[in-house]
C-alpha cells in the first residue's frame, strides 16, 4: 500500500489527497470563497456545484454572489466545504497600496481577519452534517513580526466545536513581492496549511 505523506508541492494533488483519505468525495460540496477557481484549474479537483464569492458578478467569476459567513443554504446539509480566505493584513498600514490587494482581499487589521475566520468557521459548522469536513487553507504572516495564524485557526475551530482531524502542508517555492532593500529578519514563508476539520 502506498503511503501518502502530509507534505505537498502541488496544490491540486494536496487537495485530491485530502479528499481521498478523508472520504470527502470529489467534487467538494461548497466553495464559498471561489475567486478565480484556481483549486480546480487542471481538473484534478472537480468544481463544486455550490460556488460563491463576495465579488462574483463584479469580477465575472464562475460563481454566485455570496458572503461565506451567511449563505443561503439549509443547515446540516453538506458533507465537505473548502475555505480559502485571505491571509494578509495591514502591511505597515499600506494594505490598499499593496499589489496583492488588487487581486485578493487584504484585511486592514488582524481583528478583521479574526472576525472573518471565526465567521466562516461558524457558518461552515452550521452547514455541515455530523462528521462533515471543512478544509481550511491558511498561512502564517510576517510583516515586521510573525503571526502564527494556523495556530489561531486551530484554537478558533476547536472553540466552535470542530475536531482538528488532520493537517497538510503545501510548499510553493515561488518568489513573492518583497522589499529587497530590507535586511531579512524572518524566514521567507513559502508554505501554507490545509486544516482538515471534522464536525
Amino acid at each position: 500500500m502506498k503511503h501518502v505523506y502530509s507534505f505537498f508541492n502541488n496544490e491540486q494533488e494536496c487537495i485530491k489527497s485530502i479528499l481521498e483519505i478523508h472520504n470527502c468525495g470529489n467534487p467538494i460540496d461548497l466553495d464559498p470563497m471561489y475567486n478565480q477557481g484556481m483549486f480546480y484549474c487542471d481538473g484534478t479537483v472537480k468544481k463544486p456545484k455550490l460556488r460563491f464569492d463576495l465579488n462574483a458578478s463584479k469580477m465575472g467569476y464562475d460563481a454566485q454572489d455570496g458572503d461565506a459567513t451567511n449563505l443561503p443554504i439549509e443547515s446540516s446539509t453538506l458533507n465537505c466545504i473548502i475555505l480559502d480566505p485571505p491571509f494578509m493584513f495591514n502591511p505597515h498600514g499600506q494594505a490598499k497600496n499593496n499589489p496583492v490587494n488588487k487581486r485578493y482581499t487584504m484585511f486592514g487589521t488582524f481583528q478583521e481577519l479574526q472576525d472573518c475566520y471565526v465567521g466562516i468557521l461558524k457558518e461552515s459548522y452550521r452547514l455541515l452534517k455530523k462528521n462533515g469536513i471543512a478544509i481550511f487553507k491558511c498561512q502564517d504572516y510576517t510583516d515586521s513580526k510573525t503571526t502564527m495564524t494556523h495556530c489561531m485557526v486551530w484554537q478558533w475551530a476547536m472553540a466552535i466545536g470542530f475536531y482538528a482531524k488532520d493537517i497538510a502542508i503545501l510548499n510553493r517555492d515561488k518568489p513573492k513581492i518583497y522589499n529587497s532593500n530590507l535586511k531579512q529578519k524572518h524566514f521567507r514563508k513559502t508554505h501554507c496549511y490545509f486544516w482538515i476539520l471534522k464536525k
